[in-house]
């Protein structure tokens, strides 16, 4: 997740009311584990209105089984926010990648059996 490495740059985005899209591809669960932790322990986390969660691609096999699938340590770092948070969003490194608006306000809905995602 680049936007872990961005942290104390001039490039650091501003989390606070946003509504966060994580994807990434070719990394180790324990390395996905160690950058969402560093999200929640900064209060990154806790200032959004909202997580969005796409493709977690070619994650690399550890030697010792982590125990964890990326969504499960994400959602294990977010429960306790009173926000939505959506899984599998069909946006990242995926065949059938779908666009996002950057920058746009945008209005999220968690409906029982799918997501609607808006913007003027």
């Amino acid at each position: 997740m680049l936007l872990v490495m961005l942290s104390g740059s001039v490039s650091e985005m501003d989390y606070t009311d946003k509504i966060l899209f994580l994807e990434d591809v070719g990394e180790q669960e324990y390395s996905i584990d160690r950058m969402m932790r560093m999200l929640k322990r900064s209060g990154k986390l806790a200032k959004l209105k909202g997580l969005i969660v796409g493709a977690f691609n070619e994650i690399e096999e550890d030697q010792i089984p982590f125990g964890q699938t990326p969504d499960e340590i994400i959602f294990e770092l977010v429960k306790e926010y009173n926000y939505p948070v959506c899984f599998n969003f069909p946006t990242g490194h995926i065949d059938d990648n779908k666009a996002l608006v950057v920058g746009k306000q945008v209005q999220l809905d968690i409906r029982e059996h799918d997501v609607v995602l808006t913007w003027d």
